[in-house]
């Protein structure tokens, strides 16, 4: 994947920068391409927990962990939010039982 480097450059000059180095572009446009990369693959993985081919927008607030991934109003929980919930008690060593019983305490 290539960032064109204008649109790279324009982002430091808009941020204020009045001249901006090569170096400074090149390094820029290799954190976003990581960071761009790293946020795709969390958002593919929401997408398939979600049995879905399609990543969505809310795939990719969940991967950037955005609060605008859980403004359903129609949904007490968003299932993609449980989800996300469940990995990370999963990842900090909780059992199965410990996290059942913290989604029992939500629902209270």
């Amino acid at each position: 994947m290539a960032i064109p480097k204008a649109p790279v450059k324009r982002i430091i000059q808009e941020a204020g920068a009045e001249r901006v180095s090569a170096d400074a572009v090149d390094a820029l446009e290799e954190y976003l391409e990581d960071y761009a990369d790293e946020v795709s693959k969390k958002a593919i993985t929401y997408a398939k927990y979600a049995n879905r081919k399609t990543v969505k927008a809310e795939d990719i607030a969940l991967a950037i962990d955005s609060p605008k991934a859980s403004e359903s109003p129609e949904a007490k929980h968003n299932i993609l939010d449980v989800i996300k919930d469940v990995f990370e008690a999963a990842s900090e060593g909780k059992g199965i039982e410990e996290i059942i019983k913290s989604f029992k305490k939500l629902e209270k």
